[in-house]
């Protein structure tokens, strides 16, 4: 019985570590088209949001869907109820987020933007594409510099409410 533990123990720490240790473990590769998408809203804000999916043969995140420049918070949120057909699908976004805040010491508003990044998988989606986004989503952060964005993790479309982010988001930052 001992034996079989310590078998098993090995196997779940080789596995653990291979997952850990490799962001692309789930075998999905990010193309360069997203790396190019992300520069241009997050360096240039040239763009609004960009909306990221793994591609129909589950061997690549693409960018689906790309936000004009001046595109408000509602289009995107528009866009994601059209491109995942009712809550069965799941997508990857990154979101360029404009919110006015009061400084300390500072008289008035000021204006900032800040892009967070959005993993929405719904509860409706089937079980294998939950996973593989699930383990996906490492190698698309890894690849395009996420690390540090804030994040939101949305199993409804409620949990993309306008609001409800923008105050997650400014409680969580220094301003």
């Amino acid at each position: 019985m001992c034996g079989n533990f310590e078998r098993l123990k090995k196997l779940y720490e080789k596995i653990v570590l291979k997952f850990e240790n490799n962001p692309q473990a789930s075998g999905v590769k990010v193309d360069p088209s997203c790396k190019n998408a992300y520069d241009l809203l997050h360096n240039k804000h040239q763009h609004s949001y960009i909306i990221f999916k793994i591609d129909k043969n589950d061997t690549a995140i693409v960018v689906e869907k790309v936000g004009d420049k001046n595109a408000p918070y509602s289009e995107f949120v528009d866009e994601m109820k059209k491109l995942v057909e009712d809550g069965k699908e799941c997508r990857y976004a990154a979101v360029d987020v404009e919110v006015t805040v009061q400084r300390q010491g500072a008289e008035g508003t000021s204006t900032l933007n800040k892009v967070i990044f959005v993993q929405y998988c719904p509860d409706n989606a089937p079980v294998r594409r939950r996973m593989l986004y699930a383990s996906s989503v490492r190698a698309l952060k890894a690849s395009l510099g996420l690390e540090s964005l804030f994040q939101v993790q949305a199993s409804e479309m409620s949990d993309l409410d306008e609001k409800s982010v923008k105050s997650d988001l400014m409680s969580n930052q220094r301003i």
